[in-house]
């Protein structure tokens, strides 16, 4: 026997996400990570609805009210702000529980994530660890994910390469802490620049955090300041958290599943990449973990046969290269509303089986297979952390002797629906 059920290397969002759900279902774990703190820089700034719910069936619901600001959502606008475009110009319900968009300080996400491993004696955390052999790992655990990021040597060491989906530009990302007031009348809302000028990005932040992204010609390195004082913005204003370039790439790993016997998994980072222009790479990574978890839990657990785990790739790849496709679109849009402003592409329409923004998972079976459950008065405090059916019919009598949970206010119809452990729905019955 090995001492651990799953080793995960990076502490990262996705792996300290996958080590808290490891721990939640029961999995002996350890996790590996070279830095001693979590990274100081504000990086990923953006998080949705589903990725919310995934944190809060983490147990960190109360402290989540705490550290996401609602966002106003996002607009194209010309290179004097003027609206030029929405994407959804309506507002869809909440029916997830959460609110559609919200903005964070990464740091403070990753010390609540971090926290809450102190809740599993059977999680072991081990710092200042450089992962040297996938194979010592494997001696040690039965299961290993790599969450070590873009430049995953875990992934490296495997030999596993990466397929370019078609785009790739540098950019120049500066993250300002807003100190002096009054403060610049900066907008409210996530701009994209259509500036023929030079493309840009703006986010209103968590707190006084306000980011900038601006597109660079090729061995370009302005001075950032210079960037900023179009928007009304100078050194008095705040302390310049950091400006690096970025590139922004999309790429996917060509397998996720691999290494001896199979026993290797990559996840976040380590298995995609993408343009930030919909703030989706973290969510993506912390959707992996919300995947993967539940599964090696059933196969640790023998409650499912290890095939199961085939279907982690099989459910996620496509998603993600979805969610990648809506991202690079949103990047082009910025360089082709530019170049016309009159060039609008055709808003989306309102759509109640469109529970989210983005697509459900391809499970086979008619909507609302593949699509998370709605979560009508905080619903997931209610639901046990396994397989359940979810009806608003109290007669209902599961057919396959599963838990079976009674909500009045249910909002898909006279069906009952089948619930996988990450919320998705897996089935429906009359």
């Amino acid at each position: 026997m090995t001492q651990y059920d799953v080793a995960i290397v990076g502490l990262g969002p996705t792996g300290a996400t996958l080590a808290n759900l490891c721990g939640l279902h029961g999995l002996r774990t350890v996790v590996y990570e070279r830095s001693t703190s979590p990274y100081s820089q504000p990086r990923a700034c953006h998080l949705d609805a589903e990725v919310a719910r995934i944190f809060q069936q983490c147990g960190f619901e109360t402290e989540l009210r705490h550290l996401l600001t609602r966002s106003a959502g996002m607009e194209y606008v010309d290179r004097r702000g003027h609206p030029l475009f929405n994407f959804e110009g309506f507002e869809r319900k909440p029916l997830l529980g959460w609110q559609e968009d919200y903005v964070f300080l990464q740091p403070q996400l990753e010390l609540m994530l971090r926290r809450g491993l102190a809740d599993y004696r059977h999680v072991d955390v081990r710092l200042s660890w450089e992962v040297s052999s996938v194979d010592l790992l494997l001696d040690d655990a039965t299961f290993v994910v790599a969450c070590d990021g873009g430049g995953s040597r875990v992934r490296d060491a495997l030999g596993v390469g990466l397929t370019d989906l078609g785009y790739d530009e540098q950019w120049l990302v500066v993250d300002l802490m807003l100190e002096r007031e009054p403060v610049p009348p900066l907008p409210t809302i996530i701009q994209q620049v259509c500036d023929p000028a030079r493309l840009a990005t703006f986010v209103p932040g968590h707190s006084t955090h306000r980011r900038w992204e601006f597109q660079l010609a090729a061995d370009e390195a302005p001075e950032p300041w210079s960037l900023l004082l179009p928007w009304g913005v100078s050194r008095g204003h705040g302390q310049l958290m950091r400006s690096v370039p970025y590139r922004f790439h999309a790429l996917v790993a060509d397998a996720w599943r691999t290494g001896r016997d199979g026993r290797v998994f990559l996840a976040g980072d380590a298995a995609h990449m993408m343009p930030p222009f919909m703030g989706q790479g973290l969510c993506s990574g912390v959707r992996d973990a919300a995947n993967l978890a539940w599964k090696l839990a059933e196969v640790v657990h023998g409650q499912a046969p290890g095939e199961l785990l085939d279907t982690y790739e099989a459910e996620r790849r496509p998603h993600v290269e979805a969610v990648t496709a809506l991202s690079i679109e949103a990047g082009r849009t910025l360089a082709r509303l530019a170049a016309d402003p009159t060039d609008l592409p055709a808003p989306d329409e309102p759509d109640q089986r469109r529970w989210s923004r983005l697509p459900g998972l391809e499970l086979g079976g008619e909507f609302p297979v593949g699509h998370q459950l709605p979560q009508p008065n905080q619903l997931d405090r209610r639901l046990p952390l396994g397989w359940v059916w979810v009806t608003a019919d109290a007669s209902f009598v599961s057919p396959d002797g599963r838990r079976v949970v009674v909500e009045p206010d249910a909002t898909y119809g006279e069906r009952a629906v089948l619930v996988r452990p990450d919320r998705y729905i897996a089935a429906t019955a009359p």
